[in-house]
Formats: structure tokens, sequence, C-alpha cells
């Protein structure tokens, strides 16, 4: 990391260790580029909130939450339902619409690893069309001062990924910044083994984690969080909308006056 993007406040531990957490980072102390700082203890991307134990409580307890976006489709939250210690959190949630997922994708390809690599850029290319009411709503809570917030999915890759790599292209944060945020997922934990040592905690089985069967050069490329999948959303985002700003504006349908309060409410 080069002294452009590190935070002001660069002590100040970026992934919260937690037992029962899964790639729960703070998004704070990024310097835009116009110097002002993403404000700290504000947004939290993670994974996963249902295998916290009693141990964890304390800390999360002291971040204050106040709301949670959770990306996922309706069977991954009943699945794997939200545990979190303040029964005061406000849950967000949105309908699956017409949901692409990697199964999807990668039905069609060889099963190998070329093919599961071009099973993860057609994913990334088609989330910001599907993940623009998420999106808003992620921004809505921001603008509304329903903060600290967390947003996450399942590993806190992918769908989580996008939704803080717009929030932070949109706050005028470097892109280089943006990809090193996002490539930190794969120092922040080892999601398969995260999956495979607590699926028995809510009674799971292979049948509910399919992937886990895939031959292990494609877990390899799918678990992965690589800088090419990241950029095939923004080359997305670019090509159709011109850039981040006017996704915003004509995908995710936030206006002007909406932006410019959350800018006030993430810099400082």
């Amino acid at each position: 990391m080069n002294a452009s993007t590190l935070p002001l406040d660069s002590d100040r531990p970026r992934l919260l260790a937690l037992r029962g957490g899964c790639n729960f980072r703070d998004i704070g102390g990024y310097v835009a580029l116009d110097g002002r700082q993403v404000r700290w203890g504000q947004v939290f991307r993670t994974g996963v909130l249902s295998y916290f134990t009693a141990d964890d409580h304390p800390s999360l307890l002291q971040l204050g939450v106040r709301a949670i976006c959770d990306l996922r489709r309706d069977d991954e939250r009943q699945r794997e339902p939200t545990r979190w210690p303040d029964a005061a959190v406000t849950p967000l949630s949105w309908a699956d619409g017409d949901a692409p997922t990697i199964r999807g994708f990668a039905a069609a390809r060889p099963r190998d690893a070329a093919g599961m690599y071009e099973s993860m850029i057609h994913l990334y290319r088609a989330l910001p069309d599907w993940m623009a009411p998420r999106i808003r709503g992620f921004f809505e809570c921001i603008a509304t001062g329903n903060m600290p917030v967390i947003v996450h999915c399942s590993a806190g890759k992918d769908r989580t990924g996008l939704a803080i790599a717009v929030l932070l292209d949109s706050l005028g944060v470097a892109r280089e910044t943006i990809v090193e945020d996002y490539l930190m997922t794969n120092s922040a934990g080892d999601f398969e083994q995260f999956i495979t040592t607590r699926q028995g905690q809510l009674g799971l089985g292979d049948t509910h984690q399919p992937l886990l069967s895939m031959p292990e050069e494609m877990r390899r490329v799918l678990f992965a969080a690589d800088a090419r999948y990241l950029q095939a959303a923004f080359d997305r985002i670019d090509e159709e909308f011109g850039g981040v700003e006017e996704y915003l504006r004509n995908s995710v349908q936030i206006e002007d006056r909406m932006l410019e309060t959350v800018r006030k409410q993430m810099l400082t």
C-alpha cells in the first residue's frame, strides 16, 4: 500500500478480530482525491452474521450498529439467519428479482478453473444492474444518518465488494485504493475453511453448500478476490453509464442532493 492510500490513523485496526466473524472490516481511513478522509466506525463490510459467539458480543455492541444491509437472496437469509446481539438494530433486505448466481453462470461452462473464471467475470458484469435497489437502500441508510451500518453478503467479497467499491468511488477514493480494499479479502480469512467448520452450527449439510463439492481448482477461483473481477463490474458501469456518478443517478436512482449528503456523512 503506498503513502497516498494509507489511512491517516494507520494504527487503527481495519479487520475486527471476532471468533465467529467472517471478513469483518471497517472501511474508514481511506483518503479521497480531495484530501478528505473516510470516517472510521461508520460503515463495516463483512460476510455472514450467523456464527458469532458470546465472546464476540461485547465487541459487536461497542460498534453501536444501527442498521444491517443484507445483500443476500431470501434463501440465503433463511438458511443462515443473522444473529446480532442488539435487537434494536434495523435489518434491511430486498426482493430477489432476477438474481444472478455463480451456479447459473457456471452451469453453461466447462467444470474447470478457466470456466469458473469466465463465470466470475460474467457474474460481476451482471451485478451492477441487479444490485441497484440494494445499493440505493445502503446509500439511503448513510444519507439519513442510520449509522453505523453493516453491509454484508455471504463471504463479504462479491456483492459486498461491489457495494463498497461504488460507495468509495462516489466519495472520491482512487480506484487503486478501492481495489486494494477489495483484495484485502484474500488475507482477511479463509472463507472455504470458515463455512466448512461452521456449517454444523446451524445443522447445514453438504447439500446446502454444493460449492464445496466443486473441484479444488474451481474453488480456488471462486473463493478468490481477483482485481479482474471488480474491474469487470467497473467496466460494465463505465460502458453503460459513463461512470459511477451516472450509474448512481440513472440506475440506482439517487439524486445529487442525496449523494452530497452521503459525502458529508462519510468524509471528514
